[in-house]
């Protein structure tokens, strides 16, 4: 019997061990590569390697994830029922709070991905995706979009490029990156003594600390607040005061992966001399996060600026974190 024919009768006989199903899903299945490129999405870079939704490249074209933060702050929004299957539409609503899954160790570079099957819909347009040239992938159940023209373009609005140096950018200046939330003005006195400066304060910041989640959900993991004060000894009217990013890294090695951010709302009105505000929210991100390290972060614009109520002065004021913390590490346990 010749190779040929051995070969062949081979085949059949494994092929013949295999169910229908498993035939079907192997043919349905592409491999997949994660890009050796930077990714920035909003300004924000975004890494592949610890990322639970990486990008991926399949047939040289680079796809994005369809996840539920990562389509809002490109300006997407997205709903599933068993029913209407996957539906996609801009979303026009404010968009200031992002949460990025990562794992423990970092992604295999080839990884395997399915064909997307499911009813998918854009912008009230059904995509029959048996007649697309780069077909809508499923990877780790998640639905995922190839970054050609006329979906990243002309379908989410987006704008992109690529060189060599910044690799892939998009960006979408349509989204309302801002939290239209309000401060808690607190009129009392917070005692001075702390310059002619308007510093930022995040209260209960730690230097390093080790934070239980059974014992500190109600405390300063579950209600962090970051606030400012007036020190310059003069009733000012806060013209601009921006807003502040709080941000959440987890420490994986030596590798700083970005879990979570979040935007305070930025700040106009009075604020009387030696007198604070604050901004406080109910946070669930540590009930859910693995145990580990963390780094905590406070990124604003270095200046705001205010009018002295007395001299009518307009002034450029420079910002200065209380102690000189604008970060602090956390230890987190059971």
């Amino acid at each position: 019997m010749c190779k040929k024919m051995i070969a062949a009768s081979l085949l059949s006989v494994f092929l013949l061990t295999i169910s229908p199903m498993q035939q079907a899903w192997a043919a349905n299945t592409v491999q997949v590569t994660l890009p050796g490129f930077t990714v920035t999405l909003n300004g924000q870079s975004t890494g592949n390697e610890y990322s639970k939704y990486p990008l991926i490249v399949y047939k040289d074209i680079t796809y994005f994830p369809m996840t539920y933060y990562d389509c809002r702050l490109l300006g997407l929004k997205t709903d599933w029922t068993a029913e209407t299957g996957l539906v996609i539409d801009k979303n026009e609503e404010y968009f200031y709070e992002y949460l990025r899954e990562v794992n423990n160790s970092k992604n295999a570079k080839k990884q395997t991905a399915k064909i997307a099957d499911e009813k998918i819909t854009v912008n009230g347009k059904v995509v029959d995706n048996r007649k697309e040239e780069y077909p809508l992938l499923v990877f780790r159940d998640i639905t995922y979009f190839p970054l050609t023209w006329r979906f990243a373009a002309e379908e989410f609005g987006w704008d992109y490029h690529f060189d060599q140096k910044d690799g892939l950018v998009i960006q979408n200046d349509k989204v309302k990156l801002e939290n239209p939330e309000e401060w808690t003005y607190v009129d009392e006195d917070y005692g001075g003594g702390m310059g002619e400066r308007l510093p930022i304060m995040l209260n209960g910041i730690p230097d390093h600390q080790v934070f239980s989640k059974r014992n500190d959900k109600d405390g300063w993991l579950g209600h962090p607040n970051v606030g400012f004060c007036n020190t310059t000894g003069h009733d000012l009217y806060m013209e601009i005061f921006p807003a502040i990013k709080f941000c959440i890294y987890r420490n994986i090695g030596a590798q700083e992966e970005l879990t979570y951010w979040r935007l305070t709302p930025s700040y106009q009105g009075k604020l009387s001399a030696s007198h604070y505000t604050d901004y406080e929210w109910n946070m669930k991100y540590w009930l859910n996060a693995p145990n580990g390290n963390y780094t905590v972060k406070l990124i604003t614009a270095p200046h705001c600026i205010y009018r002295d109520l007395i001299s009518e002065e307009r002034v450029q004021g420079e910002l200065h974190y209380r102690y000189d913390i604008s970060s602090g590490n956390i230890s987190l346990t059971s």
